[in-house]
């Protein structure tokens, strides 16, 4: 099956490819780490550790920064000659363009659930106890969101560099201003009413209140809401990749 070869062959780049390794297998240990070993006495009065806050949190952020990740299966330099053969092969766009987003999708869904499952299981993290499988669903959801988002982003702009530049920059003001690195809630009313203006935030709330409350309110509505606007992306992909782009 084309489509599988295809997907095997981008799944095979990311897995050469060092900065993506690193970002999907190392970055969760050495952010959860670092983040809660600095504000380890701010936490802990009420049952959170700050291992568990910067967990979630680490997770989220590392995901909404994997925008910059399926571009690089379009437009990464190395990858241009193959680019070549498969632009001009009697293969239809729809099975070029999906397996950028499979493997992009299975690649760092694989990494972050193993963290995710290894960090829960020797409670290092609470991801939820017996509510790990809907915070599971949860972070892949979003991160299915983040893959297509960025492959759409990627398929509009057609440049590697602007892309990265433009996606890296949103990815990091959404992530200050939803509280990623700290509760800004503790910043004001101004502050937290923007932030509550994030669907960041809304996922981050979610997670927390799943995790501690055992409250599931808009949890299918967040989930739908993602999926919908991965359909989206989909579509605008769709329409506008063009394999001789990317050679």
């Amino acid at each position: 099956m084309i489509l599988w070869k295809l997907i095997k062959q981008d799944f095979r780049n990311l897995i050469t490819t060092p900065v993506v390794v690193t970002i999907c297998t190392i970055y969760p240990w050495l952010l959860i780490g670092l983040f809660g070993f600095i504000f380890s006495s701010l936490y802990g009065s009420e049952g959170i550790t700050a291992y568990d806050y910067y967990g979630v949190t680490m997770m989220i952020y590392l995901i909404i920064t994997s925008l910059t990740i399926t571009p690089n299966t379009f437009m990464e330099k190395k990858l241009r000659q193959g680019n070549v053969r498969i632009a001009y092969a009697p293969i239809s766009k729809v099975t070029i363009y999906m397996s950028k987003i499979i493997s992009s999708y299975l690649f760092m869904g694989i990494s972050f659930s193993l963290n995710m499952v290894i960090m829960n299981y020797f409670k290092i993290v609470n991801f939820g106890g017996e509510n790990f499988i809907y915070v599971l669903g949860l972070m892949m959801t979003f991160l299915f969101f983040t893959v297509t988002i960025g492959g759409a982003a990627c398929v509009l702009i057609k440049t590697e560099e602007l892309t990265n530049t433009i996606l890296s920059n949103v990815a990091s003001i959404l992530a200050f201003v939803s509280g990623m690195f700290f509760p800004v809630d503790n910043l004001g009313k101004t502050v937290s009413s923007i932030a509550n203006l994030s669907p960041i935030k809304w996922i981050l709330d979610l997670s927390f209140s799943v995790i501690y409350d055992n409250n599931f309110q808009n949890y299918s509505v967040i989930v739908m809401g993602l999926l919908l606007l991965s359909i989206a992306a989909l579509i605008v992909m769709h329409f506008n990749y063009k394999p001789e782009d990317y050679i």
